[in-house]
């Protein structure tokens, strides 16, 4: 049903994060190639922030990277008509041999899902109603039973382009809270800080399969570890160390492009376990990770795959 998005979405996926592991490490004299891919990396910025419609719609979500005067374009955008704008934009800058347009656009996602959507329709006697915005989408309507819900984010969920499903569908005879959590995907490698200002970097995140939300995030870092039992002569009651943690995104109380900050302090032991990885398994190879995510970022819960087989 997807084949051809899943072969878009893959190729996009495969050129931004290769582009992510060739780019110049901070600080690193640049040669003079990487240099030119730099200056026309700053046009392709310039033009398509001088757009007032992308600027105020979309900019925020397209990763632009340049290699050898090669641009590619990823993200989700508005509409096909953003789609035109970015080319419009581009199609004059000197110095690019090609663009690699590999946006997506929400009316054509909403499309493509609420088609997925129809025989589910027709097998239930029911009606969805789907919308979008930069790739998360939402769905609405009303269902006889939880069942065709959950049935309803999986099918769209299938979609590789979607970003998350935010799942609003009503079961009828049962009151819904729907006071759910809002959609963050933390950057990998973004700074999060605790309440008492420690911090650690965003290693992985854990997402849930069936709606492709990031459930938690394994952050890195020296944290302090609280001793059991009564301290001795010899020791003290806490110590730091490098510690790999997993921290559930209903302890995010902010987060930004480039730093998040929590409900909780780093002392705080109850709220966050030791990255253990016996409970964790990467994801299927033919898997796509939703947008800005690479294959190697993103973990599934043991007890969500299994309960998923």
């Amino acid at each position: 049903m997807f084949s051809e998005q899943l072969y878009e979405n893959t190729s996009a996926q495969i050129s931004r994060c290769q582009e992510r592991i060739l780019t110049p490490v901070h600080g690193k004299s640049l040669s003079p190639v990487e240099r030119q891919d730099e200056e026309l990396k700053l046009d392709v910025t310039n033009a398509l922030w001088g757009d007032a419609i992308i600027r105020s719609l979309d900019f925020y979500e397209i990763d632009i990277r340049v290699r050898n005067r090669v641009v590619t374009l990823s993200g989700h955008i508005t509409s096909s008509r953003s789609q035109n704008r970015v080319k419009n934009a581009l199609q004059l800058l000197p110095g690019i041999v090609e663009v690699k347009n590999f946006l997506v656009s929400d009316d054509q996602l909403v499309l493509d899902v609420a088609s997925a959507l129809g025989s589910l329709e027709h097998a239930y006697d029911c009606k969805f109603f789907t919308g979008a915005s930069h790739g998360v989408v939402s769905l609405n309507g009303i269902v006889r039973d939880k069942n065709i819900r959950l049935l309803a984010e999986r099918c769209v969920s299938e979609n590789p382009h979607t970003r998350g499903v935010i799942n609003n569908i009503q079961s009828m005879g049962i009151k819904q809270n729907f006071s759910d959590a809002p959609f963050l995907q933390p950057i990998i490698r973004e700074t999060i800080y605790f309440l008492d200002w420690v911090s650690g970097t965003v290693k992985q995140v854990i997402v849930n399969p069936n709606n492709r939300r990031v459930m938690a995030m394994v952050l890195q870092g020296k944290f302090i570890r609280q001793l059991d039992g009564p301290p001795s002569m010899d020791d003290e009651r806490t110590f730091s160390l490098e510690r790999l943690i997993v921290i559930p995104m209903s302890a995010v109380r902010y987060l930004t492009k480039t730093s998040g900050f929590l409900y909780i302090t780093s002392a705080e032991r109850n709220q966050y376990m030791d990255f253990a990885p016996a409970h964790f398994v990467a994801p299927p190879y033919n898997w796509t990770p939703p947008y800005p995510y690479c294959p190697e970022d993103v973990l599934f819960s043991l007890e969500n795959h299994e309960n998923d087989i």
